[in-house]
């Protein structure tokens, strides 16, 4: 069985303290790439607009990168730290016209990691594990539906944790943050005037991106895993995913410069060919080094 490693034993976490050294410094890069990342999303719809529909496929991958970014990072407090990054998570996702989106992902990612794999994991509960397992096409299906699914499987999971009597420790919203960020998506609405089809494209190619990195980091043959190690299309270092769960709060820059040296233990192709045609490719289950 794979035995979780040391903060002190690991490199990236050598290299987060180096760059902490600079308190602005991961803040600064972080922020400059998400409005980077941001600006390129604008040419993208502006392209979009003149016609070429096939942007969208760069688009929604570009919104995942903003996600990784802004939006997780800020949900795991690593970006500066601070209270600030709850402020910075809110306003990216009403940015990206998704003010309702940053508050539940962040407890219910949060619960993630003090979860994973477990019964009462909400990325991986029963109700979705028995359409992977015995009815894989319905499955696929319901995946590529945005928002929605997410929503029916975390209702149906909380019901379920509910009568388990299981007590599960998770932050609560906060919804006054919800408000403000609503009121940025208004005035995103009003002064860019954002085409109704971009969004829903992009959303939905964003929506198969998340569902990939999932395969990719929770689904395999070994089981020894928690999760695993592997190269993403602009992944911004979530690939480094078995360092990021053993030290949630490591930010994606340091992350992504650690990947490098990492040995790959998966791959997007392997992923895609194990949920579609082999059905031993299976979810992790929780050992017990899994209840941080």
């Amino acid at each position: 069985m794979q035995a979780p490693f040391s903060p002190s034993q690991s490199h990236e976490f050598q290299l987060e303290q180096s760059l902490r050294r600079f308190p602005w410094l991961i803040p600064v890069i972080s922020v400059l790439v998400g409005a980077g990342l941001y600006a390129i999303l604008g040419q993208l719809m502006r392209a979009f607009n003149e016609g070429s529909y096939w942007v969208l496929l760069f688009s929604g991958m570009v919104a995942h990168a903003f996600f990784i970014v802004i939006v997780h990072d800020g949900a795991h407090k690593s970006i500066t730290r601070t209270k600030a990054d709850r402020w910075i998570m809110n306003l990216g996702a009403g940015l990206m016209l998704l003010p309702v989106y940053a508050e539940p992902f962040r407890k219910f990612h949060l619960i993630h990691h003090s979860n994973t794999n477990t019964d009462v994991d909400p990325l991986w509960p029963d109700t979705k594990k028995h359409l992977y397992d015995n009815h894989r096409f319905f499955y696929l299906l319901c995946t590529m539906i945005p928002l929605l699914f997410t929503l029916y499987l975390v209702i149906t999971q909380q019901r379920k944790v509910k009568k388990m009597n299981r007590v599960v420790m998770s932050p609560k919203m906060n919804y006054y943050h919800m408000i403000w960020a609503a009121a940025v998506s208004g005035l995103v609405i009003y002064f860019a005037q954002p085409s109704g089809w971009f969004v829903l494209g992009t959303l939905l190619v964003l929506n198969a991106f998340s569902v990939l990195r999932h395969w990719c980091e929770h689904l395999g043959y070994n089981n020894e895993h928690e999760s695993n190690t592997f190269w993403f299309p602009m992944g911004m270092g979530i690939g480094n995913h078995d360092v990021h769960h053993n030290i949630p709060h490591l930010s994606w820059f340091t992350l992504w410069l650690g990947l490098w040296k990492r040995p790959k233990t998966t791959s997007v192709f392997k992923a895609i060919y194990g949920v579609l045609f082999d059905k031993q490719f299976e979810h992790y289950t929780a050992h017990p080094h899994s209840h941080k």
